[in-house]
C-alpha cells in the first residue's frame, strides 16, 4: 500500500484499498436525513445498479425513471430500487477521484432519516459488491491517498469527539494543516542542517568551514520552538479530560449537596447521616469555557471503629486528592474549622484550593476567619455565584501556571504528538552537546536524522503499521 509521502504501509489485511467500501455516515437513530457513503474504484458503477434518476417530461406529474449519468458534484434526485420495488426517494451526490474526501470515486446518498431505511440502503450497497467500511477507513484512505496528513486525520477525530467550544476552536486549526505546516518547517530546517554537516565530511574542499556557533544557534532555535509546542499539550489534556476539582471535607458538611448545586441536577444522594458517600462520584460540566470534572468524595475523619466501607472510602478520597488539579475544601460553618478540617489542609499538599464554609443559613452572625474564601449555603444556593467566580479565578491561575495561553496562535497537539516532539527535542540536545564537544560530524548527523525520523512520525511520513492501525481504530464507523 503506497503512501504519497514515499512510505509503504503493509495494511492490506486491515484496510484493502482495492475494495469499494460503504457505511452509514450519520449517527444512528431516527431523524430528518441519513447519509450513506460509498468509496472506491467501483462506487459509481455500483450505484447505477440500484439508483434511478427522475426525469419529468412536459406537464406529466409522474416522474419517469431512467439510468443516471453521473457528473462530479452534480446532485441527482431519484429513487433506490430493489427487486423492481422503490425503497426510498433520495438525493445522490457523486464525487470524482482526486476531488473527494477520500481522493477516490465517491457516491453519497441522502435518504430519509429512519435507522431501518438507511440500513436497508446500506445492505443494498453491500449486496451489489461493496464491503462494509471499518472504523476510520474513509479517513485512512484520505490519508494514504495524500489528501491529508496524520495530524489532520487526528484532528478530524478530535473535533468529532469534542465536547466543548474551546476544544473545537483549538483543534480546528489542525484541520486546515496548521500543525502540518509547522512540522514541515522544522523538517526543512533540520534537513538543511543535516546537509550542511554531511557536506563538510563528503566535500571538505568544496564547502565553507563548519561554523560551529551558527550551527548551535540554529539548533537551539529549533529546540525552543519545540518547547513552545510541547507546552500546548497540557491545554489539550485539560480540554480532553477536564480539569479535576475534588470536593473534600469531613462527613456531613454538605459535599454532595454542593456537587448537585454545581451540576444543576441531583447527581449524588444527600442524607443527614454521616458517611453516606462511600465512593468517589465524578461528573463533567462546563465552568466558563473549561470542561471541569467535579469529584464528590467520602468524608474524612479520625475516629475509632470506622466501618471497613468508610475506611475504603477515605482511602479513595486521599487518592482523588492526589489526582486533583484544584480542591474545594468544605467545612461546616456552624461547627467551624475543627481538627478534621485541619488534617485535610495537610492532605491538600499545596494544591490550588478554595476554602468553602457551608451552611451559612444556620448562623446567627457571619463567620469570621480570614482563611475562608467564601461562605455559602448549598441547601439554598446562597453565594454559589460567588463560589463559581472564585473557581474560575483558580482555573485561570492553574492553567496559566501550566503554560496555557489565551491566544488564537496557539497550536493544539495531542499526547502522541507531544511524545514525539519530546524525542525530537532530546535528539537535537544530544546533537548540540556533540557539536560543543567537537565530536565527529557523522555522530552529529545521526542525532539529527533521529530527530527527523520522529518528526516524520508526527505527520505520518514514516510510521509503523501498528500505530497507524491504532490511530484509525479510534474513529467511528462511517468516518
Amino acid at each position: 500500500m503506497a503512501c504519497p509521502y514515499g512510505m509503504i504501509y503493509n495494511l492490506s489485511a486491515v484496510f484493502n484499498l482495492s475494495d469499494t467500501i460503504a457505511a452509514i455516515i450519520t449517527p444512528p437513530g431516527n431523524g430528518g436525513i441519513a447519509a450513506i457513503r460509498i468509496s472506491g474504484p467501483d462506487s459509481w458503477s455500483l450505484a447505477k445498479k440500484f439508483f434511478y434518476h427522475t426525469k419529468k417530461e412536459g406537464e406529466v406529474t409522474k416522474p419517469r425513471l431512467q439510468e443516471p449519468c453521473f457528473q462530479h458534484m452534480q446532485a441527482l434526485h431519484g429513487y433506490i430500487k430493489k427487486e423492481n420495488k422503490i425503497i426510498d426517494e433520495i438525493i445522490l451526490l457523486p464525487y470524482k477521484a482526486l476531488k473527494s474526501f477520500t481522493s477516490e470515486d465517491v457516491i453519497e446518498i441522502f435518504c430519509h432519516g429512519g435507522s431501518h431505511i438507511s440500513s436497508m440502503i446500506l445492505d443494498i450497497c453491500l449486496e451489489n459488491g461493496a464491503r462494509k467500511a471499518k472504523n476510520g477507513e474513509f479517513t485512512f484512505r484520505a490519508f494514504v491517498n495524500g489528501r491529508i496528513d496524520l495530524t489532520e486525520a487526528e484532528a478530524i477525530n478530535e473535533i468529532i469527539n469534542a465536547d466543548n467550544n474551546r476544544m473545537v476552536y483549538e483543534t480546528s486549526g489542525n484541520l486546515t494543516g496548521a500543525l502540518k505546516e509547522k512540522v514541515s518547517s522544522f523538517r526543512e530546517k533540520i534537513l538543511n542542517l543535516i546537509t550542511s554537516v554531511e557536506s563538510t565530511v563528503e566535500f571538505p574542499m568544496d564547502v565553507p568551514d563548519f561554523d560551529k556557533n551558527k550551527f548551535i544557534k540554529e539548533l537551539k532555535e529549533i529546540n525552543l520552538s519545540f518547547c513552545e509546542l510541547i507546552k500546548n499539550s497540557k491545554e489539550g489534556q485539560f480540554l480532553r479530560e477536564g480539569i479535576k476539582i475534588s470536593i473534600v471535607g469531613a462527613p456531613n458538611v454538605g459535599k454532595s449537596s454542593l456537587l448537585n448545586i454545581l451540576l444543576g441536577n441531583k447527581r449524588a444522594i444527600v442524607s443527614q447521616e454521616p458517611g453516606t458517600t462511600r465512593d468517589t462520584i465524578e461528573e463533567k460540566t462546563m465552568i466558563d469555557e473549561w470542561p471541569v470534572v467535579f469529584v464528590d468524595t467520602a468524608g474524612v475523619r479520625e475516629a475509632k471503629n470506622l466501618s471497613e466501607p468508610e475506611q475504603i472510602g477515605i482511602e479513595r478520597t486521599k487518592n482523588a486528592l492526589l489526582k486533583s488539579d484544584i480542591v474545594l475544601l468544605l467545612f461546616d460553618l456552624s461547627v467551624g474549622i475543627n481538627d478534621d478540617t485541619n488534617r485535610l489542609f495537610d492532605l491538600v499538599n499545596g494544591k490550588p484550593k478554595v476554602l468553602v464554609g457551608n451552611k451559612i443559613d444556620l448562623l446567627e452572625k457571619p463567620f469570621q476567619d480570614i482563611k475562608c474564601n467564601v461562605q455559602i449555603s448549598a441547601k439554598y444556593a446562597t453565594n454559589i455565584d460567588k463560589l463559581k467566580k472564585i473557581i474560575i479565578e483558580r482555573i485561570n491561575s492553574f492553567t496559566s501556571n501550566h503554560g496555557v495561553q489565551n491566544s488564537s496562535s496557539v497550536l493544539y497537539i495531542n499526547q502522541r504528538q507531544k511524545e514525539l516532539l519530546l524525542q525530537c527535542n532530546s535528539s537535537i540536545s544530544k546533537a548540540i552537546d556533540k557539536v560543543q564537544n567537537n565530536e565527529p560530524e557523522d555522530l552529529i548527523s545521526d542525532d539529527l536524522k533521529e530527530a527527523l525520523s520522529r518528526l516524520d512520525e508526527v505527520t505520518g511520513r514514516k510510521i509503523n503499521d501498528e500505530i497507524i492501525t491504532n490511530i484509525f481504530a479510534k474513529f467511528c464507523i462511517g468516518k
